[in-house]
Parts: C-alpha cells; sequence; structure tokens
C-alpha cells in the first residue's frame, strides 16, 4: 500500500489524518455559525423595523381616535343646546306669545264670539252666519 505524505498530514496510530481537512471542517463549522449569526441579527432587526412600524400606526391611530372623541364631545353639547333651546321655543307661554304677536291672535270672548244656533229656522250655513255678523 503506498501513502502519500503531504504538508500538514501527520501518521498516528497507523492512519493518516490530514490537518488541512481539520482546518477546512472548523472552517465550515465557522461559516455555519456565522450564517447563523448573521440570520439571528437580521430577524431580530426586522422585528425592530416592524415594531417600530407597527407603533407608529397605533399612535396615528390613537390620534385620530382623539380627535373623533372631541369632535363627538363638541356635537353633544350642541345638540344638548338644541334640545334646550327646543325646551324654551315649545313652552305654552312662549308659543302663546309668537301667536299674539306674529299672527294676531287673541283669547276668545264676548265680542269676537259668534254663535250658531241650529234650533233656529233649521239648519244655517255657517259662511252664511259668519258673513251676516261680520257685516252687520
Amino acid at each position: 500500500m503506498t501513502r502519500t505524505i503531504t504538508a500538514g498530514s501527520t501518521i498516528a496510530g497507523g492512519s493518516l489524518t490530514s490537518t488541512g481537512g481539520i482546518k477546512a471542517a472548523a472552517k465550515g463549522k465557522i461559516r455555519r455559525t456565522s450564517r447563523n449569526m448573521f440570520l439571528a441579527v437580521s430577524a431580530v432587526v426586522l422585528a425592530v423595523f416592524i415594531l417600530v412600524g407597527l407603533s407608529a400606526y397605533a399612535a396615528s391611530i390613537q390620534h385620530a381616535n382623539n380627535e373623533l372623541i372631541q369632535e363627538n364631545e363638541y356635537l353633544q353639547a350642541e345638540i344638548d343646546s338644541f334640545r334646550s333651546q327646543i325646551i324654551e321655543e315649545t313652552k305654552i307661554t312662549r308659543v302663546e306669545e309668537i301667536a299674539k304677536e306674529e299672527y294676531g291672535m287673541v283669547y276668545q270672548t264676548s265680542e269676537n264670539c259668534i254663535v250658531i244656533n241650529e234650533s233656529e229656522e233649521g239648519s244655517h250655513n255657517l259662511a252664511a252666519s259668519i258673513k251676516s255678523e261680520a257685516y252687520n
């Protein structure tokens, strides 16, 4: 059996081992470790960017939500104001005041009432009775 011995090879216990093979195995292990380390660091950096992006998005949503809350509070105050105005304008005293001032309405008295009595001369025409009272 012929064996070729190269630089970096040794004979130990009758077998030939190469220190170049050990170096290659060590380099491969270092490369795998470096690649795994790179992937881990890349994953951490990506996770940080995703977290920063999600935090910014959450902050913008919270800002929009706060604006909507303020707008709702303003609108609720306006609704309450309108409700109080409606209550004031529909009180009977206010309605009577508007009826008197703007429409000239008055309470009934004996001077401004017409009594229609159907027992006299059968049934009269209402319009004719009002006309006769107005022009006589």
